[in-house]
């Protein structure tokens, strides 16, 4: 055994102790919940500048947005009460009254407009929310609780969308900047940051809180190894795991807790990087790789048939969904076929780059597609790399590889159309970039009539499929751990209403 090895078992030994040695909360004492994720947000606590995993995790518990979406894509009040088109490119939304940040300072109309701005400015506009809002304008107050949005294009799913946007306190910005804000986060949600330490965030209650929790405080820790935040989860140390795989549904079961298994609106797919010189510039290349790899065995064996087979750019329950696609059968002997016709008789080499915190199963899953490839004669080597590292890749394009471990999000509007945001020749650093697409693309985005925008949807889903971004190869499942002592926990597309989870006592 090295000695980077040993080093690393001794650290997930001291880590699983510590966890073990929590004391469970008694009666009388503070309701503190205690959650594992597999890192903490990279950017901290800034709620403009990640929406996705692991921000999703945390911004919740500190932040209101104007909405929620629940499962079936549907927008419901948070700080706003109500909200109406006036027209295409024209919204109006009404906030809830008497609402402060937990500095007592207001939530009204100018804060919400605060937040717009910031995202249209210099520095924001660089934000991960901005990118993800691409259709907002501008906002203006109207009165106290009134807010008027306007649209570059009609966009149907604003509402969803604004869900995106957390509110942050316009007076602690001014006084804390844009470096103070991921040390000192001042929202309206639920929770108030206590404290933060390498790896571990503590909170409690915001008395003033429109969504009043249940708990006293909320403890959010980095566990990376799953096999920690399982162990923590059956210790007691945690009582919620997320991020956890189907092969420990069984063992958390045995022991009284839950594995709470959800479709999220994604779609996994290890994605082609053409805008370099390789194989995969040709489609027959790019569609052999899809007929090399057997999906339907790594739904059944791999996620316990818990997800489907992907048969396009976008999960089942998204907007726009085509039923009538059909996926890549499993046919080596056609891939071998394709590849020969393309000049790849022989195979080929090509890297791969994946999250390492994707998900539990994430590794064994682009590990079988390995598997099958190499029947075919395509070497394909998997590199896991930080979230950092892949961030870069995102963001600049530096990617060292031919693929990358990816996927089409429709979070949080369950709008098909979303995922082609970053995977189309939108992205500011596209990998994968079709000129061809982008007519009817662009056609689509700005249709307000859903009626006829599903059906321009499912002409840019057939598109897509026949092009093979990517190895489609299933929609997205979450696993997470709860323990038995914990009551009403929910996850909506990435979202985790904190205030509504409760603690009952065990004896």
């Amino acid at each position: 055994m090295s000695r980077s090895t040993l080093q690393n078992k001794c650290v997930k030994i001291l880590l699983v102790s510590l966890l073990s040695m929590v004391a469970v909360p008694s009666l009388g004492m503070d309701k503190v919940l205690r959650v594992g994720l597999p890192s903490l947000p990279a950017l901290g606590l800034n709620p403009l500048a990640t929406d996705g995993i692991p921000g999703l995790y945390t911004t919740p518990a500190i932040y209101d947005a104007l909405t929620w979406v629940d499962n079936t894509g549907v927008a419901h009040p948070q700080a706003a009460t109500s909200w109406h088109s006036e027209n295409e490119t024209t919204w109006i939304f009404t906030l809830s009254p008497g609402q402060v940040f937990s500095d007592g300072s207001p939530l009204n109309a100018e804060a919400v407009v605060f937040s717009v701005d910031f995202l249209h400015s210099s520095t924001g506009a660089s934000y991960a929310v901005a990118i993800d809002l691409p259709s907002l304008k501008a906002a203006r107050a109207l009165n106290e609780l009134s807010i008027e949005f306007t649209t570059s294009t009609p966009n149907p799913f604003l509402p969803q969308e604004l869900s995106l946007m957390r509110l942050m306190s316009p007076t602690n910005w001014k006084k804390v900047g844009v470096e103070g804000i991921n040390r000192s986060p001042i929202g309206s949600g639920p929770f108030i940051v206590d404290s933060l330490a390498p790896g571990i965030m503590s909170l409690r209650a915001n008395p003033n809180a429109l969504r009043k929790p249940k708990i006293d405080r909320l403890e959010l820790r980095a566990v990376p190894d799953n096999p920690a935040r399982v162990q923590g989860l059956l210790s007691g140390g945690l009582d919620i795991a997320y991020a956890l795989g189907p092969d420990q549904i069984s063992l958390l079961e045995a022991a009284g807790h839950s594995m709470v298994v959800q479709t999220e609106g994604s779609m996994t797919n290890l994605a082609f990087v053409v805008v370099k010189d390789s194989p995969l510039k040709d489609v027959r290349v790019r569609r052999a790789l899809n007929y090399a790899v057997n999906k339907n065995e790594i739904v059944a064996t791999i996620l316990a048939g818990k997800a489907k087979v992907a048969t396009q750019t976008a999960p089942a329950n998204a907007f726009g969904y085509d039923p009538f696609l059909l996926a890549y059968e499993y046919d080596p002997v056609l891939a071998k076929k394709l590849l020969a016709e393309a000049g790849y008789e022989n195979g080929f080499v090509m890297l791969a780059e994946i999250w390492e915190g994707s998900s539990s199963s994430a590794p064994l899953v682009y590990q079988k597609a390995a598997s099958d490839l190499a029947v075919v004669g395509v070497k394909l080597e998997l590199q896991m790399v930080p979230i950092a590292k892949f961030a870069q890749g995102v963001h600049q394009g530096k990617w060292g590889g031919l693929a990358i471990g990816n996927d089409y999000t429709t979070l949080p509007s369950l709008d098909a159309l979303r995922g082609f945001m970053r995977n189309s020749c939108f992205w500011k650093a596209p990998w994968y970039c079709d000129e061809t697409i982008m007519p009817l693309l662009k056609e689509a985005l700005g249709t307000f009539d859903l009626d006829k925008r599903r059906e321009l949807t499912k002409q840019v889903l057939r598109h897509q499929r026949d092009q093979a971004p990517g190895i489609l190869l299933h929609d997205y499942v979450r696993f997470d751990g709860v323990a038995k002592r914990v009551k009403n926990f929910a996850i909506y597309l990435g979202y985790v209403p904190y205030d509504q989870i409760d603690l009952v006592p065990q004896f």
